[in-house]
């Protein structure tokens, strides 16, 4: 038999937190938002915290945003990998949004969404998505050997 890990769907604690951000008028029907979604490690102490792979005790929800107000929310144990049931728990915070006529225009994630399935998943429910690549240095090295950058000035600060 293999490993097991605990999961939380928290469906309850979800559509009860979308209710209360819909109450508020904090997010409108038929309106259309970008989702930002990341995972979070919380060290804590409590007995069913879990070893994390960041070397302490702990959990590790995925969570999603909409500018400053959390909209999903799943839990799994510290040590699981960050794509652990990730597309499943997408999945459930997109057909929640729908259910409740939101439209989302852009999602953002970091490269633990950065999988096929996971993928495949994103461009279903939303116009556009982010997902920040895998550092790697062959592609760093790529990047660099091409010619021709241009400099430009952001903020004061000129790069190439």
């Amino acid at each position: 038999m293999g490993k097991t890990y605990d999961f939380n769907t928290a469906d309850t604690l979800n559509t009860l937190l979308l209710n209360c951000i819909f109450a508020s008028g904090q997010l409108k029907e038929g309106e259309m938002y970008d989702v930002d979604f990341d995972h979070q490690f919380i060290e804590t102490e409590k007995y069913d915290a879990k070893p994390t792979y960041k070397k302490f005790l702990g959990y590790r929800p995925g969570v999603a945003v909409i500018g400053d107000l959390i909209v999903g929310i799943e839990n799994s144990d510290g040590n699981t990998n960050v794509r652990f049931h990730q597309k499943d728990t997408l999945k459930r915070f997109f057909e929640r949004f729908e259910q409740n006529g939101l439209i989302i225009n852009r999602f953002r994630a970091d490269c633990g969404s950065c999988s096929e399935e996971i993928v495949e998943e994103i461009e279903k429910h939303c116009k556009s998505f982010y997902i920040r690549a895998n550092r790697c240095s062959s592609i760093y090295n790529d990047t660099f050997a091409l010619k021709g950058w241009k400099t430009e000035e952001i903020n004061g600060i000129e790069f190439e």
